[in-house]
């Protein structure tokens, strides 16, 4: 892995002549937005004229739009603009950074996960959506693992008398690696929320959930484990042997330092891990300059998904991988 001194040489020679460029464009773009602003002046007497009309037809959701039609007009004339400059940042500043850590790994902005492969690693069985796209993905191998990951949208949208509602099943980094491990069974890893919530009852409606699923419920030898994720399994034992005391432990640390509902399923001879996110993965301002902090701050998410090999340790390769069934 190269170090935070190598990091900062890369970014002064290669990166930063890139980003002046980058930003002359994206004045440009903002330059030609600006000059298609509807004047102070016409916004408001456009709103105090909404206004007036509103009260006159008693009607409040009237009032709302008409107020707000100026400035939804500027916005819509300002976006006929496209953003040139973020493209660049993708290409010139995100795919360089990526390959600077590995020459083997490769990033595509477009590219994502396939929703086949979301729907079999079983992490969200269950769970009806009907909105799926993604971004970011990122390739490679790190040490004698292959991994691949990508920021998922997911989530269900249904139209309502007044508009539509949104129910997001998962937004964050979706990752598939090679395991260490050969195995057949189907094994998922899931918060164990409804054992925090009811106890025992809980525990015994998971055992429930897990028949209905095609799965059994995992009983473990580690009960700090079992109050923080719920494993099921098409064969416990197999399960059993794949969930070692010393992976359960990553699990759990891993879990803690990223602070949100990690998700893990093995299957087909990978391991699966959806890490849900507060905000965007490497996430770009148009509206302000890049900086080298921005810059720094995608290496850490990049870096942080990596490390998901070495968190959980799936370079040790004790036995012989066979082909899975």
């Amino acid at each position: 892995m190269k170090s935070p001194e190598e990091f900062d040489a890369f970014l002064r020679e290669q990166i930063v002549p890139r980003m002046r460029a980058i930003e002359d464009e994206r004045r440009k773009v903002q330059a030609r937005r600006d000059a298609l602003a509807v004047p102070a002046a016409w916004k408001v007497a456009g709103s105090v004229a909404g206004f007036a009309l509103a009260i006159f037809a008693k009607q409040f959701a009237l009032l709302i739009v008409l107020a707000a039609l100026p400035w939804v007009v500027e916005a819509a004339r300002k976006l006929k603009v496209p953003d040139t400059a973020s493209p660049l940042v993708r290409s010139q500043i995100l795919e360089p950074v990526v390959r600077f850590w590995d020459p083997s790994f490769d990033y595509k902005q477009r590219g994502h996960i396939a929703q086949a492969e979301f729907d079999a690693s079983r992490l969200f069985a269950g769970e009806s959506f009907n909105r799926y796209a993604g971004e970011d993905l990122v390739t490679g191998k790190h040490g004698a693992t292959a991994f691949r990951f990508c920021e998922l949208h997911v989530k269900h949208v249904e139209k309502t008398k007044n508009g539509t509602r949104t129910r997001v099943v998962f937004d964050g980094i979706f990752f598939v690696a090679d395991f260490n491990k050969s195995f057949r069974s189907q094994t998922v890893v899931l918060p164990d929320t409804a054992e925090r919530a009811l106890g025992t009852f809980g525990r015994a409606f998971q055992s429930l959930a897990s028949g209905a699923s095609g799965m059994q419920l995992v009983e473990l030898e580690d009960p700090a484990f079992e109050r923080a994720f719920t494993v099921r399994s098409t064969d416990p034992t197999e399960a059993r042997y794949l969930l070692s005391p010393s992976l359960m432990q990553r699990i759990a640390a891993f879990g803690a330092n990223t602070g949100s509902k990690l998700r893990l399923g093995f299957l087909g001879g990978r391991v699966y891990v959806a890490i849900p996110l507060p905000g965007d993965f490497l996430a770009i301002n148009a509206h302000k300059p890049l900086m080298l902090d921005d810059i720094r701050k995608w290496a850490g998410e990049l870096l942080f998904a990596t490390s998901i090999v070495d968190e959980l340790d799936l370079n040790t390769r004790i036995w012989a991988k066979k082909p899975a069934a």
